[in-house]
């Protein structure tokens, strides 16, 4: 039986590989861990897994006593903490310098740079002097975030020159290090799923995004599959083919984010990982793949596992209510027992004062539908919206 070692992950992570006969290890953190994993975990290693050398320690310690034959993680944070597993012990997993270039966006961009693969004009700045020189030498918006930030948090377009000093202390008071400017790309949105086997790249789908728009861009729902056309299919297809081959993705998952502008597609972020914000639950409900399932099989040896055949579109919408006073929250059960609706959470409750949404994480839940297509999806999505009462006050000076 195969020795898997998994660096943190959720609960659903787990249920997904519950009756697969694989030896699990897992690295978790403390506030993370529960007793599902404890259950199907042979063995559990609560600590903070973020420390790489605690992490690899820990690991060569456990491989002494029970040789690993692979490590992997699903989740942000445990990607490079495996990576450098994987490449010290000589095991199956993912390619530590793909997790390197993805991880760091300055490194991302400055691989991109030399290649034709959708590069946008970039710059590290250090100070807000920088952040509005390269203002001035693009010569339209701008795009401000921490180079080490995720979920939207720290991220500000900027047009003028009286904004940068704002922007550049929000985006180093969330993460503090260098700060990542590149050129605003103006068109819609994109994310391109895909699962790649010995440096193959399979593309399951291609995710369309609404966002807040400026000037943070927060997501606010996501739509599989995306409407374009065959041209633009195409070209988005082979982009991330490209690039994902560029940074020697070999094994697992990828999650690829991509505008469209004037110019055609450009990469704005890849991620070695299942997509978030419940993209993972699209393709697995909508396009039948479990990519941990997937995943898992590959480096435990395991015969491939029968696909489910997806409903063939699905639809996430979030709760991103701000600047108010929560009064009443109504028919969430009613909207949760919609047809088509597979996960309905939301921590809406009355007498909560809302604020500006400055995150993903400010978003207070979510509703995610799938159907027959895509016109389908959206129906039963709005259908179970119709079924939800929130009243509210403006928030009290």
């Amino acid at each position: 039986m195969a020795h898997i070692l998994i660096v943190g992950g959720h609960d659903e992570t787990f249920r997904m590989i519950e009756d697969l006969p694989v030896e699990l290890s897992v690295f978790q953190n403390s506030e993370s861990v529960t007793a599902q994993q404890a259950r199907r975990a042979h063995r559990l290693c609560v600590f903070d897994y973020r420390n790489h050398a605690e992490a690899l320690s820990m690991a060569r310690e456990l491989h002494e006593v029970e040789p690993v034959d692979a490590v992997v993680s699903f989740t942000e944070h445990g990607l490079m903490p495996a990576a450098v597993i994987k490449e010290a012990l000589g095991i199956k997993g993912n390619a530590r310098e793909a997790v390197r270039l993805t991880r760091d966006k300055i490194a991302m961009r400055e691989h991109l740079a030399g290649r034709d693969l959708g590069a946008v004009r970039t710059r590290s700045c250090h100070s807000a002097s920088e952040v509005r020189s390269f203002l001035q030498s693009v010569g339209g918006p701008i795009i401000v975030k921490p180079a080490e930030g995720a979920g939207s948090s720290g991220v500000l377009r900027v047009s003028s020159l009286d904004q940068v000093e704002s922007a550049f202390a929000c985006s180093r008071g969330e993460y503090p290090g260098p700060t990542l400017v590149e050129e605003f790309i103006d068109g819609p949105e994109y994310s391109v799923e895909s699962f790649t086997m010995d440096g193959r790249h399979d593309i399951i789908a291609v995710t369309a995004k609404t966002t807040t728009g400026p000037p943070r861009y927060i997501e606010t729902g996501h739509l599989m599959p995306a409407v374009l056309a065959v041209s633009a299919l195409a070209e988005l297809r082979g982009l991330v083919t490209d690039f994902l081959s560029s940074i020697g993705h070999s094994f697992g998952p990828a999650h690829t984010e991509v505008r469209i502008g004037s110019a055609g597609p450009r990469i704005i972020e890849g991620n070695t990982r299942p997509g978030g914000d419940f993209i993972w639950e699209l393709v697995h409900r909508a396009m039948g793949r479990d990519l941990v399932r997937e995943s898992i099989c590959h480096l435990a040896g395991l015969p491939p596992q029968s696909r489910t055949l997806g409903l063939g579109a699905g639809c996430v919408a979030f709760f991103g209510y701000e600047n108010v006073v929560i009064e009443r929250v109504q028919g969430i059960e009613a909207a949760r027992q919609a047809e088509g609706i597979i996960r309905l959470q939301c921590s809406l409750e009355p007498g909560q004062h809302l604020g500006p949404l400055r995150s993903s994480a400010d978003r207070q839940g979510v509703i995610v539908a799938v159907g027959t297509d895509l016109v389908d999806a959206e129906r039963r999505l709005a259908d179970a919206q119709a079924r939800i009462r929130v009243e509210t006050s403006p928030l009290p000076h």
